[in-house]
């Protein structure tokens, strides 16, 4: 038996080989499923039962988002839906064993050509560390018309730099966790999927503050329930904001651990991954941008430009791609064309536990301020899974007072802030921009208030989202 034919079969999965992988090894508790696992369920059914598409999927997002564990929760799936061909190939041991996703095909079409036409789920780990991944994954979809294709890639980055898949394969993003599910997989504690999908509809598509109490005032009871059953409610949240937002790391207790780890997490985006993509960008100016945005959530690029000694076009180039990388959230100013394509961007980090790592690296006491900047940053992750750049920005006028975002849902926006103890309105009142209401997220109060128009929101309601 040659080697590339040992690697083929040994990706392929045996049923007794699957529990050790969704299952803690110490205390046997199942890995809790995320919610891109009713995608994934929902394309396979389809695909089986009506024969539907898409039957290509990639996992991006965030190393550490539990992208691997996804694949072996659809494996699980597909074995007790009795797939007898189920392949799992780890693409950076088959890279460092000197193959490529080529040489498997290759082998199985010299090989076994009638398994191209049998029924197969294909899961690929890690698929970007192979750089033609693409193009063989294209020619594994067109020639395998009964197979089902499930790819994970570290980053939105390197999944999305081919037009070769565009039109086949379905790209879903694997964000940080919800603070709901952070306590299923810690408490065991399951949220209602129906109270989310109300929460939403009421926040962002109410259509007018009226509306909008009335909506809340229905949750109130339900959220209040979902809260008397956890202890120490407050402390989970903060250690969710700083600490367990990543699903990695979410049964980790040494919080120094926690941050060394972190460290490594981020240093292998911009060491491995980006240069992968842009040769230009050396991995040092990376970091150093990502050490001064952790400080100041607003870009200006003449200044970083001049502090880190690179021109202004490498300083947007390097945020464009650690953006696209998912370490950062970039938003732009509220207005039309021209204005998003000004030089005034705000950064914010996907996971506020990499700003934290970043600011434990230069400052020896985490103050208010950087708080607030963690708020912020997990206020604009949960936007982002519901909302792009087209719907979310911030203000940036001059002559009046701005919010801390804008999100343009139906004809009017609403205007929303974000912040330890914001009570007053001012900030969204004496605003020129024409809203439909405002929105405050308080992170110290558990209290439901309307004032001027503005739904005053604690923190923990709008994790719940």
């Amino acid at each position: 038996m040659n080697e590339i034919e040992k690697i083929f079969q040994n990706s392929k999965v045996k049923t007794n080989q699957i529990k050790s992988y969704l299952k803690h090894q110490i205390f046997n508790t199942e890995y809790k499923q995320r919610e891109n696992f009713k995608d994934l369920k929902q394309c396979y059914d389809d695909f089986y039962t009506y024969g539907a598409e898409p039957r290509m999927i990639a996992l991006s997002g965030l190393r550490g988002t539990g992208k691997t564990t996804l694949l072996w929760q659809i494996v699980d799936y597909a074995n007790k839906a009795k797939m007898d061909n189920i392949y799992f190939f780890k693409v950076e041991k088959i890279m460092d064993l000197g193959y490529s996703i080529f040489d498997i095909f290759w082998y199985i079409e010299n090989n076994n050509k009638e398994f191209f036409y049998e029924k197969a789920v294909l899961l690929f780990d890690e698929v970007h560390i192979d750089p033609k991944w693409s193009s063989a994954l294209k020619i594994i979809y067109e020639d395998m018309r009964s197979a089902y294709i499930v790819a994970t890639g570290s980053s939105a980055l390197l999944l999305q730099t081919t037009a070769d898949l565009a039109t086949r394969m379905l790209i879903l993003h694997t964000f940080p966790l919800q603070f709901s599910e952070y306590i299923n997989i810690t408490k065991n504690i399951d949220s209602n999927r129906k109270l989310k999908e109300n929460l939403k509809n009421a926040l962002f598509y109410s259509k007018n503050i009226t509306e909008l109490e009335n909506r809340l005032n229905k949750l109130s009871a339900e959220i209040s329930n979902y809260y008397n059953k956890l202890e120490d409610k407050d402390i989970l949240i903060e250690n969710y904001i700083k600490y367990h937002n990543i699903i990695r790391f979410s049964l980790h207790k040494n919080k120094k651990f926690i941050l060394s780890e972190l460290d490594s997490l981020y240093h292998r985006v911009i060491y491995e991954d980006i240069p992968t993509i842009s040769k230009n960008i050396k991995p040092l100016n990376s970091k150093k941008i990502l050490l001064r945005l952790a400080a100041s959530d607003e870009i200006n690029v003449q200044t970083l430009s001049q502090v880190i000694g690179i021109s202004q076009d490498e300083i947007n180039e390097v945020i464009d791609i650690l953006a696209k990388a998912e370490l950062l959230n970039v938003l732009y100013p509220y207005g039309g064309i021209d204005s998003k394509l000004n030089k005034m961007k705000k950064a914010f980090f996907m996971s506020p536990s990499i700003r934290l790592a970043l600011i434990s690296n230069i400052e020896n006491f985490i103050g208010k301020e950087y708080m607030a900047k963690f708020y912020e940053d997990i206020v604009v992750m949960y936007l982002r899974r519901f909302f792009d750049d087209a719907l979310l920005s911030f203000s940036s006028n001059k002559k009046s007072k701005n919010p801390d975002f804008i999100i343009e849902t139906k004809n009017i926006p609403i205007l929303m802030e974000v912040g330890i103890n914001k009570k007053p309105t001012k900030q969204i009142t004496k605003s020129k921009i024409k809203y439909r209401y405002g929105i405050i997220i308080n992170a110290k109060t558990d209290k439901l208030k309307f004032e001027q128009n503005t739904a005053i929101i604690p923190l923990m309601w709008f994790l719940l989202l």
